[in-house]
């Protein structure tokens, strides 16, 4: 890489925040359409109609990277070009959703399964090699692999969307888990993937600082989808571009919100016996925060709760991120470690879970009712 490099991530970086200020700064134009009215959902935790339609800045960052990309030239232009139009599906279905509340789970899950296929279609991003005996054997038939990339993908696009619930907790961990994946890319001298990790991640420390603490904008479903999408297709393509890179590994690198995902459909199906696409207020952020809210006043401090919770949970992000380059070309470390981030994860939700509850308790040993919305 030289300094020229430098400039798409420049471009997508201010691209991404001058255009979510100017969303900001215009709201009482389009805020009719671009604000979450509904403030009485199950997962809602604020008291403000705000706009939620940051993704489009993060798209307008992304295509400024690209057509930077394009001036100076290289490879990583027809790439990007393709990867945005792959991604379109996915984030035209969350958008709609943010602008008409009227796109349910399942058509925007199937939209990302879309973009999924046209990724694999396009630019022959597939997962051929788990690291896994057994699986590996299936991963050579090319409808295995097919629809197990799409699944995956379009799992971890989705994925991004159920932890998008404080200020700058998903556009954070996006951030980070790039620059775990550009780092294990680096290694690698795979420089593709790490310009493309790179501008994902100028996009999304763009938005971030119009988000993070106050939250006068969201990313919406439209920047969730694409921020999940463009995250998930950076793993696969790495571990597509460079076979020696174990695929524990990089599963680590995105093992925050794959986790979140799985242990909610656990917690939904098997312990409280609801659906499990149904929305709730009992992700691990949710939690983490009710506990934040006993030692702070709700509406004085509510940016400080998100805050607070955000970084904490970005802490442990990163630190999967050092652990996903420690083992690199190490199965078992991968593993590993993946169990071990998953063993914290169930305790420190179970702790808080149980503080939570605790501090609830009155004087008769009953739970009282306590509201999780906020500034």
């Amino acid at each position: 890489m030289n300094h020229t490099a430098v400039l798409p991530i420049l471009a997508s970086l201010i691209a991404t925040f001058m255009t979510c200020l100017v969303i900001v700064l215009t709201q009482k134009w389009h805020g009719r359409l671009s604000f979450d009215h509904d403030l009485n959902g199950v997962q809602k935790i604020h008291d403000t109609p705000v706009p939620r339609i940051g993704g489009v800045g993060v798209v307008v960052g992304l295509i400024l990277a690209g057509l930077f990309s394009y001036h100076i030239g290289g490879e990583t232009y027809d790439t990007a070009a393709k990867l945005l139009l792959c991604g379109v599906p996915a984030f035209a279905a969350g958008l709609i959703e943010d602008f008409t509340k009227k796109v349910g789970v399942r058509p925007r899950l199937f939209a990302s399964f879309i973009s999924a296929a046209l990724a694999y279609w396009l630019l022959g991003a597939k997962l051929t090699n788990l690291d896994t005996p057994g699986l590996n054997f299936l991963m050579q038939f090319s409808l295995v692999s097919f629809f197990f990339t799409c699944f995956a993908v379009g799992g971890l696009t989705n994925a991004i969307n159920i932890i998008d619930g404080l200020n700058g907790l998903a556009s954070g961990s996006v951030a980070i888990m790039l620059g775990g994946l550009a780092a294990i890319a680096w290694a690698q001298g795979d420089i593709l993937v790490v310009k493309l990790c790179l501008w994902g991640m100028a996009a999304a420390v763009g938005f971030l600082v119009v988000n993070y603490p106050f939250g006068r904008i969201f990313l919406g479903d439209g920047g969730a989808y694409l921020a999940g999408f463009w995250l998930a297709e950076c793993a696969v393509m790495l571990l597509q571009r460079n076979p020696h890179v174990s695929t524990w590994a990089v599963l680590l690198a995105v093992i925050y919100p794959a986790w979140e995902t799985v242990f909610s459909m656990y917690r939904r199906q098997f312990k409280h016996k609801t659906q499990t696409g149904a929305p709730d207020s009992a992700h691990l952020h949710h939690v983490l925060l009710e506990l934040t809210e006993k030692g702070h006043h709700r509406t004085s401090y509510g940016w400080r709760n998100h805050a607070i919770v955000s970084a904490f949970i970005w802490l442990c992000v990163l630190a999967a991120q050092f652990g996903a380059k420690l083992a690199t070309n190490s199965v078992i470390l991968g593993m590993l470690t993946i169990a071990l981030f998953a063993g914290g994860y169930v305790m420190l939700y179970q702790a808080a879970r149980s503080r939570s509850e605790f501090e609830d308790r009155g004087d008769d040993g009953t739970l009282a009712v306590t509201s999780r919305r906020m500034y």
